[in-house]
């Protein structure tokens, strides 16, 4: 283990051998300013970008974890601190969540892409495996008549994470119990017949 350096050292002295390992002061400089704008580029992230897929991941993980205690009200979901992958492995085997689970996967990997690369992007490709939801497809496309649904990556992603949230707390609505009890409380005799082709 390496001795850790003394505080008493004389700080013209300290920098003056600083600047002469890194090869005299012009090199020095040049070594403290690429070493500033690297520094820079990883700061100047775009913030708007940034925050919009957080405020996606945040929101999703939020309904992912209102269902989970729902769902399960004997067990203390919360104060388990599960990660989001861990929550989403909880509902990935559910058949109602079939058609948005590969886009919530997803919506982690970014997440993640971005606390580990700070890289505050959504591409093209992000988008297709959002628009794979078919029901979230038609959804946007009726939702924005008469106009085109955006195609833009990162307003797929919001659209996606809304959308996906709206299914995770569909269950347990108050319209959705209510519906729910409503049939169960109606007997045979009172279910309409529909018409059938041809009468």
């Amino acid at each position: 283990m390496s001795k850790p350096p003394s505080t008493n050292v004389d700080p013209s002295l300290l920098i003056s051998k600083v600047l002469e390992n890194l090869g005299g002061k012009d090199k020095a400089w040049a070594i403290i300013d690429a070493d500033y704008r690297e520094t820079q580029l990883r700061w100047r992230q775009d913030v708007e970008v940034l925050g919009r897929i957080l405020r996606s991941h945040l929101y999703l993980e939020q309904y992912l974890t209102d269902y989970l205690e729902r769902a399960t009200p004997n067990l203390a979901i919360r104060k388990a601190a599960l990660r989001f992958s861990q929550k989403l492995d909880l509902i990935s085997s559910l058949p109602q969540f079939a058609e948005i689970i590969a886009g919530i996967k997803h919506l982690n990997v970014i997440r993640n892409r971005l606390a580990h690369r700070l890289s505050a992007k959504v591409t093209q490709a992000d988008a297709e495996i959002f628009l794979q939801a078919s029901l979230f497809v038609a959804l946007r496309s009726e939702g924005a008549k008469p106009h085109e649904a955006s195609q833009e990556p990162l307003d797929v992603l919001e659209g996606f994470a809304q959308y996906a949230s709206t299914c995770l707390s569909h269950e347990f609505s108050p319209f959705s119990v209510a519906h729910s009890a409503a049939l169960k409380s109606i007997g045979e005799n009172d279910k309409v017949q529909l018409p059938t082709k041809g009468t």
